[in-house]
């Protein structure tokens, strides 16, 4: 045991030489005829930041639309490849003082991280998209944030229809009339642009909901008490990611013109 514990250590060891001395190894992204314009690098997505297991789903999705959006403007993309990433993030951890500010920190290990890329990769431009649930404004069935809009499902009781004007879950998951005013949440991508030499940008752009509405299990439960339920497929509207990805990708992309 000791020695195939041992081995494995041996083996990452290695691997953490190679990631320092070659740098780490890039997914080139291809996208038809040659691209000309400027060498996007994209981390992969949630690097540093968790992500709950019931939205993995969504990941390939994201950075598929991501890399095309990308494409489309001309880029030449590439993808750090997922385990060198995360040895080149820790790294980056370890090089700086934590100032007991999550954003604070995660912004500072990111710049870090860049220049720890630049050792070995010419690029103009770094992305670190992440993930996240974010407070969304609900009224009627209509939910906002982000730049966008969307119409929150609600699954009637078995054996029961509800009217289609009927009240859907406020912040606690109780409604009180049909001109509800509450907040849900909805899933969002978070773009943190660094540019060698230049100024950090950071995006956000709404993408979709991921839960639905349904009534409370169990007995006992009021008609008008709704909870949330989460979606069978994730992100099943290419174009609700696709208008998400434009939303945090604009600005950011605008700004290599200038």
């Amino acid at each position: 045991m000791h020695r195939r514990r041992a081995g494995a250590l041996t083996l990452l060891a290695v691997a953490l030489a190679s990631c320092a001395s070659h740098g780490p190894k890039m997914v080139e992204e291809g996208g038809g005829a040659p691209a000309t314009g400027p060498r996007v690098v994209i981390a992969p997505l949630n690097l540093g930041v968790e992500l709950s297991s019931d939205l993995e789903d969504a990941v390939p999705i994201v950075e598929l639309s991501l890399i095309r959006s990308l494409q489309r403007r001309g880029a030449r993309v590439a993808v750090i490849w997922t385990p060198d990433a995360v040895v080149l993030w820790r790294g980056a951890v370890a090089s700086v003082v934590p100032e007991g500010s999550p954003a604070k920190d995660f912004r500072a290990a990111a710049q870090a991280f860049e220049k720890k890329l630049a050792e070995t990769q010419s690029f103009d431009m770094l992305l670190l998209p992440s993930l996240a649930l974010r407070p969304a404004k609900l009224s009627g069935r209509t939910v906002r944030w982000d730049g966008v809009q969307r119409r929150l499902r609600v699954e009637p009781a078995e054996n029961a229809s509800l009217p289609v004007d009927a009240p859907v879950f406020a912040g606690e998951g109780v409604v009180g009339d049909s001109a509800l005013q509450g907040k849900v949440s909805g899933l969002s991508l978070h773009l943190l642009a660094l540019r060698p030499g230049r100024r950090t940008l950071e995006r956000w752009g709404g993408l979709d909901l991921v839960y639905d509405a349904a009534p409370p299990r169990g007995p006992g439960g009021s008609e008008k008490e709704l909870e949330p339920k989460l979606r069978r497929v994730l992100l099943d509207d290419p174009l609700h990611v696709d208008e998400g990805v434009a939303l945090a990708l604009d600005p950011i992309w605008g700004s290599l013109a200038r």
